[in-house]
Formats: structure tokens, sequence, C-alpha cells
């Protein structure tokens, strides 16, 4: 079956493009007419020069999921076919980049492609976790539920990254602010003041032979700084790149003070949630935790999910695996553990989970109400030592002319 790239304009009068799958041009024609578009250009993806294709780089957020599968499992326990329930909801969804994807993933349920391997074809917007979900879903019969899950999974994540950004939009524009102010200081201000200080003799502060000296090596070498942070930020990016640099970042990034608390909580919060959401849609354990460990973004985290999952496979329980580590707490591998024992593992991992979201939104307000103090004093000594460096010799120089 080939591919087909096409423009067409909607019942509104909207042009839309995309990439439909059809065994030949006219039946890809006649495929956006039954979606209700009139084509307007519907040619061979293979036949397109390179210039000619599209390369997106616009954003699905973890909202605009949840939303869609919420939607999606709404209907489907209406009883409204998966088909049916997909095209109604191109029109209904606010992101036109995901609109656009599930129109084309309602092209290849309608060729006979099952949700998930249709969803699978767009990994940067569909995580392994979600497709795997819904896969488990489609082999249980149980698709709604599995939809209804993952989106209370997505919401819930959501929900942590939105506190995660807010508390961090603050310190963002504070320190920007003054890093803003202190460039125009030295490009502007700093220069225009050189020539009349060494004029008039008067002795200098400390902090205003620093700014001239920062201002005259800037102006001077402005080049070799320009060198030196590029290859800096080339070198650094490409060993963070590398496994051994993103597993030392991670590492790195848990010892922080306060900083690497708050990942912790995040991290066991994120994977807690993920694992109860799989296993209760009966996702094999091992490759349940396979699924939840790729979630994580911190690599610590990941190879010990890693670890666990090979012990488990050799035959340990997941707690038994879990508490050989200080990443850790024991906390949690024994709520695991009385689930393993109990049978009601996802009752165990949803008791976690509740518990470090709770952590995380405690530990996010006391370091927002500690933030804004300190970033008010450091921005207080920084405006002070700016303005001292400016106005004492001016204020000498015009106590010496007077």
């Amino acid at each position: 079956m080939a591919e087909f790239h096409y423009r067409a304009r909607n019942r509104q009068g909207k042009v839309t493009k995309g990439v439909i799958k059809a065994a030949t041009q006219e039946r890809a024609s006649a495929m956006l007419a039954e979606h209700g578009l009139i084509p307007l250009e519907v040619q061979d993806v293979k036949e397109l020069s390179v210039f000619k294709r599209e390369f997106s780089f616009r954003i699905v957020r973890v909202r605009d999921r949840a939303i869609m599968a919420r939607q999606l499992a709404t209907m489907i326990q209406a009883g409204i076919p998966i088909l049916q329930a997909l095209r109604i909801l191109v029109p209904q969804t606010e992101n036109p980049h995901l609109a656009d994807i599930i129109r084309e993933v309602s092209y290849d349920v309608e060729g006979g492609e099952s949700l998930s391997n249709a969803l699978e074809k767009f990994p940067r917007v569909f995580s392994e976790f979600f497709i795997s979900m819904v896969r488990s879903g489609e082999a249980s019969g149980r698709v709604a539920d599995t939809l209804e899950q993952l989106a209370d999974h997505e919401e819930r994540d959501y929900e942590i990254i939105r506190k995660v950004r807010g508390a961090l939009v603050y310190p963002a524009f504070v320190l920007t602010t003054m890093i803003v102010l202190s460039v125009v200081m030295m490009v502007f201000v700093i220069p225009q003041l050189i020539g009349l200080f060494e004029e008039s003799g008067v002795p200098l502060p400390w902090t205003t032979r620093v700014l001239i000296a920062m201002s005259l090596f800037g102006a001077s070498y402005w080049w070799f700084l320009l060198l030196f942070f590029g290859l800096a930020i080339y070198l650094f990016s490409s060993y963070a790149r590398t496994p051994e640099g993103m597993y030392t970042m991670s590492a790195v990034m848990l010892r922080l003070p306060l900083a690497g608390n708050l990942l912790r909580k995040i991290s066991l919060a994120r994977f807690s949630g993920a694992l109860k959401t799989l296993v209760e849609s009966e996702v094999p354990v091992i490759r349940a935790l396979l699924i939840a460990r790729d979630i994580l973004g911190n690599r610590v985290y990941q190879a010990i999910i890693n670890q666990t999952a090979e012990e488990v496979k050799n035959g340990s329980t997941i707690s038994a695996a879990l508490e050989k580590y200080p990443e850790i707490p024991l906390m949690v591998s024994q709520m695991i553990s009385v689930g393993e024992r109990s049978g009601k593992l996802g009752g165990s991992l949803e008791a976690v989970h509740r518990f470090y979201r709770r952590e995380v939104d405690d530990t996010l307000q006391n370091l927002s109400q500690l933030i804004e103090p300190v970033v008010i004093v450091l921005l207080g000594i920084g405006i002070a030592m700016l303005l001292s460096a400016v106005l004492l010799p001016i204020y000498r120089l015009v106590e010496v002319i007077a």
C-alpha cells in the first residue's frame, strides 16, 4: 500500500495537509472525500523531492494526549466504533498537529490497521508506554477502560510537570533579567565612563575596577569569548549525549541540594504511577517494568529499574530487587512487598504514587516560598553592586569638581 501526500480543504474552508495510505491515487482521493475533505493535491510521497517534503517540529503536549484519550474512551464506552470515534475527534481537537495525526490514524484504521499499530507510526507523539497500554487493551477487549486509565496517567503526569514549571518561572525570569542588565551595563554604560574616570584621577572602588576590566576584556576579545563558550557548549552537549555522560549528569542532578530531593520524588511518583497503570492493564510484570523505566528521564533510576527487571526475570520479586538500592526508599520496597504478598500490587503502587505526589506538591510549595526571598536578596545584591560600581565614582568625581 502506497503513501500519498495530500492537500485538502475541509467543510470550514481550511486547507489541511498530511499523509494517507491507499492502494492507488484515486482511492486516496476517494478516502479523503469520504472524510469530508475536498482533495486539492494528492501525490505519491516517493515522487516528492526532498525540498517539497514537510519536516514538522510542532509539539503535542501531555495535556493534549490526555484529552484525546479521555474523549476517545468516552465515545467507545458509548458504543461508537473506533473508526467513527476517531473521525468525530478530528474537528474537536484544539491542537492542529494532533488533529492531523488523528486523521492519519483514522485512515490507517480504515485500511485495516489496529489502533496501536496506527499510533506506533508517530513515536515522537505517542510513547511506548501509551502504545503498549492501547495494545494491552486491544488484546483484553477493554480498549475503553485502558484509554480511561491512560488519560488518568497523562493527567497526573501533566499536573506534576505543570507544578514544576510554575515553580521555576519566577527564578528563571529574575535570573534572565539580571544577566540582561549586566550585559547592558558592560556593553553600553561602562565604556562611556571609562575615559571620564581615567581623566579625573578619582580612586575607583574595586567593583568599578572589576567591571572596567571585564568590559575592556569583552570589547577586545569578544571573538575569543564566543569561540570559548561555543566550544564549551559543543563539548558539553556531545558528552551529555553519550550513555556515560547522561548517567553522570543524572547522578549529579540527584546530588544537588534541594533540587536533587525533588527529582527523586518526581521520579518515584512517575514510576509508581506508570507501573500501577500497566499492572492493572494486565501487562506482564517484566515488560511493565521496562516500559515504566523508559518514561523516567533520570538514567540512574533507569539503570536501577533495568537491573530490577533482570532480577525479576531470574525469579526475584520486585521488592527484593529494589531494596538493594539507596536511591529507592525503604517505604517503597515495603509497600510493593505488601502488594506482592496480598496479590494487590496495583493498589500498593497507587498508595506509593499518591504519597509521592503529595511529597512533590509539598516540596514545590516549600521551594517556592524559599526561592522568593532568596531571589529578592540576590537581586538586591546584584543591583547594589552594579549601582555602586557606577554611581560611587561619579559621586566622588562631583565632589572633586565642586
